[in-house]
């Protein structure tokens, strides 16, 4: 039943888009860690709650990014800053119904990302065509939290937990690999494997032909797996679906080989709404405060 659930969703999608497809105009990219070193842009100070826009330059475009401060405690206070997935129409889509419905209950500033070409789902949708705008979103978001973590961390901020669903869970293990600036990563349904969705799990079947035709330009472009098993992983905490037919737990477990896994028993769609679940798994992050505080840092 879980896997049929991814299946049949992608396979409705792909119907519904047929004139978007992953990669169909151009194949031809830096690498995300190439980009990143490239990037333009300037992150406005956090005064408070409220949404943040800014702009990226990179070489001959212009880019727009944004997020926004869901709930300011104080400096003092821990804080999730959390990556929305691909085309979820509203970039805080996941986020208020894992994260925002229940802030009050939640001691900590909430920060959501909102991601270039995500503004709306047509935009998403649109942009995914060329491979470059889709790997200098992924560069731009990694980008973002860094320039979060580092304003954080002057206001004398005890803690941050980088977490992310689906493409937010890949931009999470993306910082974790080239930046590493967070005191906890949880990565939600993602691995170090990009390329393995678009050529060969279900969600290849909106994976443009040529791309698919070219699975070494794609690996070479969108893995990073290695650079991820070169990082102590202590700090890590992945959760993967049993069932997921997008982000294959066979695939992608080879990603954390001394990272502390979590399993769940389904798809990437069922899975992505379970929200309770989502919620418990990223909050547990916020239970070692103590321990740094004693200097015992996180496990």
């Amino acid at each position: 039943m879980q896997k049929w659930v991814d299946r049949a969703g992608i396979a409705i999608g792909a119907l519904t888009t047929k004139k978007y497809r992953y990669f169909s105009d151009n194949i031809d990219s830096p690498r995300v860690s190439e980009i990143m070193e490239s990037l333009d842009m300037q992150l406005p100070e956090i005064t408070g709650e409220g949404y943040y826009p800014f702009r990226i330059n990179w070489e001959e475009k212009k880019l727009e990014g944004a997020y926004f401060v869901e709930q300011w405690l104080s400096d003092n206070h821990p804080a999730i800053i959390y990556h929305h997935g691909a085309a979820e129409g509203s970039y805080d889509f996941s986020f208020k119904r894992i994260i925002a419905s229940r802030k009050k209950e939640i001691q900590g500033n909430l920060i959501a990302i909102q991601a270039p070409y995500n503004q709306s789902n047509k935009e998403f949708l649109e942009s995914i065509r060329d491979i470059a705008n889709y790997t200098s979103m992924l560069a731009t978001s990694v980008m973002i939290i860094d320039g979060l973590i580092e304003q954080l961390r002057k206001r004398g901020c005890p803690k941050t937990l980088v977490t992310g669903l689906s493409l937010g869970g890949f931009v999470t293990n993306l910082h974790f690999a080239y930046r590493n600036t967070a005191d906890e990563y949880r990565p939600i349904f993602a691995g170090g494997k990009m390329s393995d969705a678009f050529l060969y799990s279900a969600y290849s079947r909106i994976t443009a032909p040529y791309a698919k035709d070219h699975p070494n330009a794609l690996e070479g472009i969108l893995d990073f797996e290695k650079d991820m098993k070169r990082k102590d992983q202590h700090k890590l905490f992945p959760m993967l679906g049993e069932q997921d037919q997008i982000v294959r737990l066979e695939v992608q477990k080879n990603s954390y080989p001394s990272a502390e896994i979590r399993t769940v028993p389904y798809g990437h769609a069922t899975g992505s709404i379970r929200f309770g679940m989502l919620r418990e798994y990223i909050l547990e992050g916020l239970n070692n405060m103590e321990d740094m505080k004693d200097g015992e840092g996180i496990r």
